[in-house]
């Protein structure tokens, strides 16, 4: 009996020991999937490490996008502004040009009104000018009536005024002849 027991014994431990080396094997492919599971998971870890520092770059990228936005933002409106002072400026041009070209206008009409009143005082001193012209050629003409007269007058009393010395020059010739024969003096023109 000991024999069989230990024989049934032996039976049982080999059979637990089949049993046991197929949960052995069975234990060894679990080992083996959880392996494989294991670099699966490495795998997939790996992926999400890559995947996280994608995103983390994507983020980065992004960031920078966003600040690039703020940027151009930030300078469109500085743009605007400078837009709406340029309009301000050209609206308060526009104002100054048109108070100086109504001032102009102004100017104009009023330097317009002077003109044709100078124009109707032009025409007045042309007309004024004209009888003047009118005038003095009248009286050019009488005051040339008047130095011909004159002139004939002075020649006639200059014809008379030389007669009357010539007259005057051979009475005294004759008397110095007279007195010059009386006292022996001799002639000088005779010779």
């Amino acid at each position: 009996m000991i024999q069989w027991s230990y024989m049934h014994d032996t039976d049982k431990v080999l059979q637990k020991l089949a049993e046991l080396s197929g949960d052995l094997k069975s234990l060894q492919g679990n080992v083996a999937q959880l392996q494989d599971g294991q670099t699966a998971l490495q795998a997939d870890v790996k992926g999400l490490k890559d995947g996280q520092t994608t995103l983390q770059n994507g983020q980065a990228s992004l960031q920078r996008d966003v600040k690039n936005l703020q940027n151009g933002q930030t300078a469109l409106q500085a743009s605007v502004k400078g837009v709406q002072e340029a309009q301000q400026s050209f609206h308060e041009t526009g104002e100054r040009r048109g108070k100086l070209l109504t001032s102009i206008a102004q100017t104009v009409s009023t330097i317009l009104e002077e003109q044709h009143a100078h124009r109707t005082d032009i025409r007045s001193l042309h007309d004024q000018g004209r009888s003047l012209h009118d005038e003095l050629h009248a009286s050019k003409e009488e005051l040339k009536s008047e130095i011909l007269a004159a002139r004939a007058e002075a020649k006639r009393d200059m014809m008379d005024l030389k007669a009357t010395v010539v007259r005057k020059l051979k009475s005294h010739e004759q008397r110095i002849d007279v007195l010059e024969d009386a006292a022996g003096i001799p002639h000088p023109d005779e010779n």
